[in-house]
């Protein structure tokens, strides 16, 4: 499967600037008018195919949910390792019932000397975010903690494995009164795995455009993910060309899932080389979050796809 291209550099006055236009077969809100045979391909998948991935996303999440669960049995000094590595097993397969039969991670080689990099503690992953399915692809690798509703914590299955993540609970419906809030939670959550000294602190997984868009262009960053001033780990997600695009910007969730789950699909990561903020990034979180956009971008022509 070809690899749709990377995030572009273009400004928001470039009249061809349109980060969330549909680019697969389906169209605008997945409703362009299909030919006769997508129907009944379509409606043969629903009938046979689809209800056993139904039913092994299903299992996927009962055994990552029973993985957390009874991992209380594993010694404290293992058991964090242990939920990892099990947990990434599962939402691989749950990947693969999604539709995903290829899931590549590539690092892009750090050509800068290795005594620059002594002493460096990753505080955190910021990444581009085109779908729902870009938490999964970083699951599938390092089960990361993320922000979530407060909420989630009470989901059946998931909220357990969200608290087994270390995820951020916030109340994000009081955003008036609880942006500033949510910003300093993660700051600080940022600061202490910048000074954790094993290491073993679960990175946060942040995507500073604030929305998904179709993959095609990098949205300019909030400066949320930047406050803490910490070296921070960019990746890259891009999902490769099929009938339906896994990107999710303007069509409804259902739908979507359903057209997913009818079409095979690839996706490959790329982890750039940590960027370390000068002296002057520290200080402007907003000068912060332009440069690692803007390395990003660099990178993804230099290196990527």
């Amino acid at each position: 499967m070809a690899v749709q291209e990377g995030p572009e550099e273009r400004s928001e006055d470039d009249p061809s600037f349109d980060p969330f236009k549909r680019h697969d077969q389906y169209g605008l809100e997945g409703a362009e008018r299909q030919p006769i045979w997508e129907y009944l391909r379509l409606a043969v998948i629903a009938l046979t195919i689809l209800p056993l991935k139904i039913i092994g996303c299903v299992a996927c999440l009962v055994g990552c949910y029973l993985v957390c669960k009874f991992s209380f049995l594993v010694p404290a000094h293992t058991r964090s390792a242990w939920v990892v590595s099990c947990g990434r097993v599962f939402v691989r397969m749950e990947l693969f019932c999604l539709g995903f039969v290829t899931v590549t991670w590539k690092t892009v080689p750090d050509t800068r000397p290795k005594h620059i990099l002594q002493g460096v503690k990753v505080a955190g992953v910021v990444s581009n975010h085109c779908s729902w399915a870009d938490i999964l692809v970083h699951m599938s690798r390092s089960f990361p903690s993320f922000v979530a509703r407060a909420s989630t914590k009470d989901l059946l299955w998931v909220g357990l494995i969200s608290q087994h993540m270390d995820c951020l609970f916030v109340e994000r419906e009081l955003k008036s009164a609880n942006t500033q809030g949510v910003s300093g939670k993660v700051k600080q959550r940022m600061e202490a795995a910048a000074k954790e000294s094993d290491g073993g602190a679960r990175l946060m997984l942040l995507f500073p455009e604030g929305t998904t868009t179709n993959g095609l262009y990098l949205l300019p960053f909030k400066s949320g993910a930047f406050l803490a001033g910490a070296p921070v780990q960019p990746v890259l997600i891009q999902y490769g060309k099929g009938r339906a695009s896994p990107a999710w910007e303007s069509i409804d969730i259902k739908w979507h899932l359903f057209l997913m789950m009818c079409s095979t699909h690839s996706v490959t990561a790329y982890e750039l080389p940590v960027y370390i903020p000068s002296d002057e990034e520290k200080n402007d979180a907003l000068l912060y979050a332009q440069n690692v956009r803007q390395y990003m971008v660099w990178l993804n022509g230099s290196f990527v796809g």
